[in-house]
């Protein structure tokens, strides 16, 4: 911190009131990848449900003992 009369000069990481380049943008990158794999996982896997055997067409047909 410098002082000229009534001026504060401050440089780039005392205004910032940290350090730069920590390796945030590669946490962010990493994140991001791992949570779009995540949901084409789920989106591919989550797709074949029992509708797509045709298990729920059958239970739906079939009487149950609330029919009788």
């Amino acid at each position: 911190m410098d002082r000229q009369g009534e001026e504060v000069h401050l440089n780039t990481e005392e205004a910032r009131g940290g350090k730069t380049g920590m390796g945030v943008r590669y946490v962010l990158a990493l994140s991001l990848a791992l949570v779009i794999v995540a949901f084409v996982a789920l989106w591919l896997l989550g797709s074949r449900g029992p509708a797509q055997s045709g298990q729920a067409a059958e239970t739906a047909s079939s009487p149950g003992p609330a029919a009788s």
